[in-house]
């Protein structure tokens, strides 16, 4: 059984040696001992071997006990720009998530206040799953409302929920009806704003009531005030019958023993937190028992005993045969009515009840709920620890730990300044400036460990040393060391060994793995797609997500929020889907608006061969539309000019920041011997200036830039190669991605001709779907594909059409489809299907385009902008063209060569499809 025991890493593994300085001198002579124990044979402190050993041990122990610093004095900083709250997500912006189920959204929508007049507009509500029953012609595949053909199947849609809404009792006072409206936009508003992906709410309802009187003698105790009394026995057989919601501050919440991850989870309300216990237990009584009200009355401070007491229905509406049981209907909240009646006594002396100071006593209390409510509203904040700065990068020398004898401190030589003591002063000064500067790297590196590890951290560098100081006859010992430069420094000392880029990426796994997120598979694949850049591509992504990381977290699971109605929140525009956002910065792609992809910066050229056979070339322009790469030589076929341009770019790309400004200096030495930049070739023009062509891994010139433009000056030239290059690596792209809700394009409205606003709001009264009209003009997607009379299925419930755009150069590479693939189902709810489609060409390709994803891209905008606007007369037409356009989309694949798997090819594999061995 001992190889089933489990693994653990200790949480504890400080040794605590680094602040022992016995542990270090006696390490330190058994190190001597090992190394020169046939040389060296008195280790006494008077031995200046020892002594030097001491001191550095000192050294280190003072090294050792600024890193046992409480880690907010070690984060902290003067600066507020590098202090630990720019350091940490808080709790507020990490824990917290969008609305995943029912206690989520009901939270959602307590939550709201109408200030100033009405601070609990919503007392209560319940979500309350919709049925939908959609009939299928089994023949067909044809949907609709009503049974259809003449072999009928029918189905449920699932994700459509009603909202039944216990409202406060102000909003009924005489003039305030319209405020029930404005409550419901609220409840719309942040509906849409939190909507979980393939979800949707059809209805708002006012909970209706079903009336209940309680009749009862209450003996009091002497000393009770009998109105504060009545008041609080209403209070609690009102909470009985309908159970209150409370906000609750955060150290309430924690007084409660939640731990903080329980207490933030689910939506981040305004005024406070709502403990979920205490609200699931707030569901629509099914019955009102009598021994339940009689225990609730016994709670109340001042009675003593309850004489008589007794329920019944005021309706008559269910026949009630049980003195102790009333059955409450579906739907409906138990309610006091005017014929419950209450009498009070004390001993023997009945007591009469000021109904006005009930009254007045019920506000109080009403009163002091609301201080509760404003308390908890201001106190939601885990407050980061506020530590104390300290100089902790600061630096002594250990020459002036020394004694004064040995002659290397701060007063130098005393007595005889013989040339002698003076050259072995300098010598041991010297040797010991290694140590100085190794310490001073060491302090240095504590002191910036808060910008390294930082989510929001700029360094671009992992090295760091400081100079030294305060050191008699420094410039005597070393040559050309700026003290005030230590930038030059680091880099004079750690140029070498400081890869930025491959250490950054290390440092930016350690943060991601914080949160439980992995880029090593993306990395994995990308070294084959980008060469040498991909550690610079990468670093750029994980940076993106790093910065995102609070969105891509929280919003996993949000559909797109489709009641927005501005341009720039329809097309152009980042109002998309949760899971959007995350696939794409999982993915790396640049750019994840929803816009035209089929409108490519990329360019293919049709023209006229000598031999009247057509040829291909290519251009490439920047967001400004100006041309920044074109090929220079002209191809037979479509593909092959597709297949130049994609090389060019990798070959741009083929050289790190680093590498570049290396070569660029050398480039600045001699001109004529080293013009080769990676695979950029500078050319020189007549009258001195300049531009560049790509060169492919053979020396051949696969493009070229600024030839017919050329730079004047080397400063513009090394401008544009730096822009060139970035542009290629952190700009350009031909990637997107679209996703469709199946829920939303089905018909919510029976007759698009007959209702206007948002989801038939209608001010004063509720806010519903009218199912009672007639079928027009509405468009169904089908509910089949092949062999229908079999094989029948829901196509609205929980699925979603993601569409990406085939011809971008790393979607077309088979390897990384299958892992995007993989990571777009890793990503979307496990409950929601996705049909995933490559599709489309740019528009400029002219030989094999299909305008499919063009045709896509105008349909999907127009019904978005139909939807958004709710333009129901065209809604049905809008749908019913997306419809046909996400029918007519097309996988597209590059073009390949059928190889059989035994066949001995020795050639390059790219484009070969082998049997049995690729997957299409």
């Amino acid at each position: 059984m001992s190889e089933n025991k489990h693994i653990s890493i200790p949480k504890n593994v400080e040794t605590g040696d680094q602040t022992d300085f016995h542990f270090l001198r006696r390490t330190g002579i058994e190190y001597i001992e090992k190394l020169g124990g046939k040389l060296w044979t008195d280790y006494n402190s008077h031995d200046p071997g020892i002594t030097t050993l001491e001191v550095l041990s000192y050294a280190i122990t003072d090294l050792g006990m600024r890193m046992n610093l409480n880690t907010e004095d070690l984060l902290a900083s003067k600066d507020a720009s590098k202090d630990i709250h720019t350091q940490f997500l808080k709790a507020t912006e990490i824990l917290p998530s969008r609305p995943l189920n029912e206690l989520d959204y009901r939270k959602l929508f307590i939550d709201i206040s109408m200030e100033p007049d009405y601070k609990r507009p919503v007392l209560n509500c319940w979500l309350v799953p919709r049925t939908e029953k959609m009939y299928v012609d089994c023949k067909t595949g044809n949907l609709d409302f009503n049974p259809i053909g003449e072999k009928t199947s029918n189905f449920n849609v699932k994700g459509l929920y009603d909202l039944y809404v216990d409202y406060s009792d102000d909003l009924d006072a005489e003039g305030k009806r319209c405020e029930r409206g404005n409550v419901n936009f609220e409840i719309l508003e942040r509906y849409h704003a939190n909507r979980g992906l393939c979800e949707d709410l059809v209805e708002i309802k006012e909970i209706q009531t079903q009336k209940v009187a309680v009749c009862a003698r209450i003996g009091l105790v002497n000393k009770a005030d009998e109105e504060l009394v009545h008041a609080k026995v209403l209070k609690a057989i009102n909470n009985y019958l309908s159970p209150e919601v409370h906000f609750y501050s955060l150290k309430q919440m924690l007084d409660k023993g939640y731990p903080t991850d329980v207490i933030f989870d689910g939506p981040l309300l305004e005024n406070g937190f709502i403990d979920t216990e205490e609200l699931r237990k707030s569901q629509l009584r099914k019955e009102v028992r009598l021994s339940d009200i009689i225990s609730e009355i016994m709670k109340v401070d001042g009675v003593k005993e309850i004489h008589e007491i007794s329920i019944a229905g005021c309706d008559q509406v269910i026949k009630q045969t049980n003195d102790w049981l009333i059955c409450i209907e579906n739907g409906k909240k138990p309610e006091l009515c005017d014929l419950s009646s209450f009498s009070y006594s004390k001993g023997s002396l009945p007591l009469n009840i000021n109904d006005k100071k009930v009254q007045e006593c019920l506000i109080t209390l009403k009163k002091e709920e609301d201080v509760l409510r404003d308390d908890a509203k201001k106190n939601k904040e885990l407050a980061l620890p506020q530590g104390t700065s300290y100089d902790i990068g600061n630096y002594a020398t250990i020459l002036n730990e020394f004694p004064d004898t040995y002659g290397v401190g701060i007063t130098g030589i005393i007595g005889d300044r013989t040339p002698e003591r003076e050259a072995l002063a300098k010598q041991m000064k010297a040797y010991l400036l290694f140590f100085d500067q190794i310490l001073a790297g060491y302090f240095k590196h504590l002191e910036k460990v808060k910008e390294v590890l930082s989510i929001n951290g700029s360094l671009k560098r992992t090295y760091f040393t400081q100079t030294l100081k305060n050191i008699k006859g420094f410039d005597e010992l070393v040559s050309g060391y700026d003290k005030n430069d230590e930038d030059k420094l680091t880099d004079s000392l750690y140029e070498e060994l400081d890869n930025s880029v491959e250490r950054r990426n290390e440092v930016l796994d350690h943060l991601i793995s914080r949160f439980a997120e992995t880029f090593s598979d993306y990395t994995f694949l990308m070294k084959s797609l980008y060469g040498k850049s991909t550690d610079e591509i990468v670093l750029n992504n994980k940076e993106n997500f790093l910065k995102e990381y609070t969105s891509l977290s929280k919003d996993r699971g949000l559909g797109y929020n489709y009641t927005l109605n501005a341009d720039a929140d329809v097309w152009n525009t980042t109002n998309i889907s949760g899971v959007q956002k995350r696939i794409a910065r999982l993915l790396g792609i640049k750019n994840y608006t929803q816009r035209n992809l089929s409108q490519s910066p990329v360019s293919i050229i049709k023209t006229a061969g000598t031999n009247g056979k057509p040829t291909y070339s290519w251009k490439i322009k920047d967001t400004g539309g100006s041309i920044v790469r074109s090929s220079v030589t002209t191809f037979q076929i479509e593909y092959a000019a597709n297949k130049n341009l994609n090389e060019a770019i990798y070959q741009t790309i083929q050289i790190d920041q680093e590498d570049l400004e290396h070569a660029w200096e050398r480039f600045e030495e001699d001109p004529n011997k080293y013009n080769l930049i990676g695979n950029i070739q500078i050319r020189f023009s007549a009258g001195g200036n300049y531009y560049f062509d790509i060169l492919d891994d053979a020396g051949n010139v696969m493009a070229t830039h600024k030839k017919t433009n050329p730079y004047a000056n080397r400063q513009d030239l090394k401008a544009g190669i730096f822009n060139i290059v970035n542009y290629f690596k952190y700009e350009f792209t031909e990637e997107g991605i679209f996703l469709v809700e199946h829920l939303l394009l089905k018909p919510v409205l029976k007759n698009y001709k007959s209702m206007g606003g948002i989801g038939c709001m209608s001010i004063g009264k509720t806010f519903k779907v009218m199912y009672d009209l007639e079928v027009t003009g509405a468009s169904f997607m089908s509910s089949c594909e092949e062999d229908c009379e079999t094989d029948v299925f829901d196509p609205y419930s929980y699925r979603v059409s993601v569409v990406l755009p085939g011809f971008a150069y790393r979607f077309q590479n088979p390897d990384f489809r299958r892992y995007a693939e993989t990571v777009i189902r890793q990503e979307i709810p496990a409950h929601v299907l996705a049909k995933i489609c490559w599709v489309g060409d740019r528009m400029s390709e002219v030989q094999t385009a299909q305008s499919d994803l063009s045709e896509f891209e105008t349909a999907f905008r127009k019904y978005l902008t139909d939807k958004s606007r709710n333009d129901l007369p065209n809604l049905g037409s809008s749908i019913q063209d997306l419809l046909a356009a996400l029918t007519n989309l097309n996988n597209i694949y590059r073009p390949g060569r059928l190889l059989d798997c035994a066949m001995d090819d020795n050639d390059d594999l790219d484009g070969k499809i082998i049997l049995g061995q690729s997957n299409i």
